[in-house]
């Protein structure tokens, strides 16, 4: 399963996503010593969860989702370093 597989099954489970769309954008940070391991993502998401929600909260809920990747842990590698989040309802996603 790859990092991006991984990453959309958590948000589905655990945001209830009905969608999820990742673009990988590791290959523009090449040579970027800070990593630390961990891939660029640009990830958007559209979940029923967010309605009524203000959009800095919905980025935390997205944070907050997928905290063992971005911080790994002691069994398992840290797959995400960066991540741009654009988070949207259904009906948002609809107009």
């Amino acid at each position: 399963m790859s990092d991006k597989d991984i990453i959309v099954g958590i948000l589905k489970d655990k945001l209830k996503a009905t969608h999820v769309e990742i673009i990988d954008e590791s290959g523009l940070h090449k040579g970027h010593k800070a990593a630390g391991g961990g891939g660029h993502y640009a990830v958007t998401v559209i979940s029923d969860q967010f309605k009524d929600v203000n959009l800095l909260d919905q980025r935390r809920m997205v944070y907050s989702a997928l905290e063992d990747e971005i911080a790994g842990t002691p069994t398992t590698p840290k797959l995400i370093h960066a991540l741009q989040i654009k988070t949207m309802t259904p009906d948002e996603w609809e107009k």
